[in-house]
């Protein structure tokens, strides 16, 4: 009778997790399919995308002719943008001590009184 209950527990036992382990290597194989499956369709798409901006760089492209002064351009304006803010600065520093001027004269003819 022993070897009848021995085989009657670790047969189904061992059948059982035969197919657990078999349903579970299905299961992440079709896991890690979905995976890639996803992966690839997103490389596509990033595929696709740098495509379209090569159409739109190649459309939009200028000569260096073109960019040469569009950056001389942007240089000047900014010297200009600075001697303007240069000017500017001076004459508020200017304002500045005229008006600490009045208002140490108001407050010494306040103090006379």
């Amino acid at each position: 009778m022993g070897p009848e209950i021995i085989a009657a527990i670790i047969a189904p036992v061992l059948t059982g997790t035969i197919s657990l382990s078999m349903y579970l290597n299905k299961k992440n194989n079709d896991y890690i399919t979905a995976g890639f499956e996803r992966l690839h369709g997103t490389v596509e798409s990033i595929e696709r995308k740098v495509d379209d901006l090569r159409l739109d760089v190649a459309k939009n492209y200028v000569t260096n002719d073109v960019l040469t002064a569009h950056i001389t351009g942007e240089e000047e304006w900014h010297i200009r943008f600075g001697d303007e803010m240069r000017e500017m600065r001076d004459e508020v520093t200017g304002t500045r001590v005229i008006v600490d001027r009045m208002w140490m004269d108001f407050q010494n003819k306040g103090n006379l009184q």
